[in-house]
This record gives C-alpha cells, structure tokens and sequence, in this order.
C-alpha cells in the first residue's frame, strides 16, 4: 500500500505513536476490506479518523468508494502537520463531535476503530449512526470489550469496576498519562461490555452480530505486529502460555464470546444479517 510506504518514511522520533497508528491501520484494513468491493459505489464514513491513515489507505486501495470522516480532535493532530501529506483532496473529514454532524447523504458503511470505548454516550452514537445508515447499511465496530478484566491502554488488570480499578492503580495512571501526554484518557474510557451494546440492539430493534474471528485474529497480530506485541506484553505472554497448553481454542467457543478481549460487531437496521 503506497499511503502506508509513504507515511513510513517520514520522520518518526517527531511522532512517537506513528508506529501504533500504522499498525492498527493495517490490522483494521484487514478487518474492513470484506466489505468493499472495486465494482461498487458505495458511501463510507469513518468516525474517529485521526490524522486519517486508514482513510486514505482504504481510498487508494478502493477509489471508486465515497469516503468521509469525521474526527473531533483537529487541534491535536493538526500540530503534527501530516494530514496534508496524508490526505486526498477526494477525502472530506468533518471536524466536530459526531453528535454534531449533519449528514448530506446516507452511508452504506460506517465505521469505527478504537473510538467506541472513548465515547461519554455509546448509546447516542448507535441511535445517530442508526439514522444515517441506508436499508441494509452497516455499522462496523472494532473496541476492547470490558467484561474482560483488563485495560489495553494502560496495560492494568480491572478490579471490579472503574472506580475501584481507579482507587488501586491510582498513580500508575497517572504516571501513565504524564508520560505520555494523554491527560484526561482514563475519565474518557466509559468501559463498555460486549452484553450491553447487544441489550440495547434488541430493545431498539438492531441486528446485532459478533464476528468471532477477531480473537484468532488479535491473537495472531500478537505473533505479527512487532509494535502491538511490545505494547500489549502482558496480554502477549499470557496468549503464549495458553496456546502453549492448548486451551486458546477453548476461549473462541460461543459460552465465552462476551468475555473475548476485543470485539469486532456488525450493527444493522434490518435482518439481513445472521448472528454466528
């Protein structure tokens, strides 16, 4: 992918996370590229786009798409003074809340990477993206799940709930956003679980499915993704173990679904859909 190569070359002691952007960029790619098709005019919208490298990896890949974003944070990433590089004048983003935006058109796709969990109103966000989607629109979201009692960005296991989790490790979070410029991202974390994003789908008539295949595929960017294994060390010395002994496999039956680490979901408006 020549967006990927591109934004490789540039100079990454300027921006420590461009590492970990590319590759949730490339594992997401890898999520998301079933839904696209070359022959296919389709409107795509990202929420959460950043400084939109999965954006422009998706158009260069598939350029008969639509694309649009839509990210909140222009202030942060603009210091960084890439988007220009990155971007294709063909990429419209919206610089606002998503509780803001006003769409022109209805979208086929809409997705989501690793925002889902920073958001103050989940449901909000389901009901809104409910409405711009078309008749058989989806809505893709990729985000750790929080009946599994660890926390990916601060590498801490959950101790009951937030507030007591906050109590014990008070001062490694802390630490934790100093050190890397992140003031306010544990109050942004609003823990949600796998169980109630599928509670709120069938009181309000949304197909909800899990797409099981995530865990093998987490499990497997463990053993692929330099960068990923790095942060995410713990989590990678316990996948090893288990699969050592055998019982990964066990951990992908349906029983133990909403306490899989991270969860991949499709949210539709109709039921064209079926749950795995």
């Amino acid at each position: 992918m020549e967006i990927i190569r591109k934004i490789k070359k540039l100079k990454i002691n300027q921006i420590p996370d461009l590492n970990g952007w590319i590759g949730d960029a490339e594992f997401a790619m890898r999520q998301l590229a079933e839904y696209f098709h070359s022959d296919k005019k389709l409107n795509v919208l990202e929420i959460g786009c950043g400084i939109g490298i999965l954006l422009s990896t998706i158009k260069e890949k598939y350029p008969n798409l639509n694309v649009e974003g839509i990210e909140p944070y222009q202030g942060g990433f603009g210091r960084l003074k890439i988007q220009e590089k990155i971007l294709s004048s063909s990429i419209d983003v919206n610089y606002l809340e998503f509780e803001n935006f006003i769409p022109k058109k209805k979208y086929d796709i809409i997705y989501s990477v690793n925002v889902f969990e920073h958001l103050s109103n989940w449901e909000l966000y389901l009901k809104k993206t409910h409405e711009w989607l078309n008749p058989k629109g989806i809505n893709i979201i990729l985000c750790p799940n929080y009946s599994f009692p660890y926390e990916s960005h601060f590498k801490i296991p959950i101790i009951g709930n937030k507030k007591l989790t906050y109590r014990i490790f008070k001062k490694k979070i802390k630490k934790f956003e100093k050190k890397n410029k992140s003031l306010g991202l544990w109050n942004s974390l609003n823990f949600v679980k796998m169980r109630s994003v599928k509670n709120y789908c069938l009181n309000n008539k949304l197909k909800f499915k899990y797409c099981n295949r995530i865990f093998d595929d987490v499990i497997n960017r463990i053993d692929q993704d330099q960068d990923f294994k790095k942060r995410q060390k713990f989590v990678g010395i316990c996948a090893k173990y288990l699969k050592k002994i055998g019982i990964i496999k066990l951990f992908n039956k349906r029983v133990f679904y909403s306490f899989h680490p991270y969860m991949k979901l499709e949210i539709t408006k109709d039921k064209f859909l079926s749950e795995k």
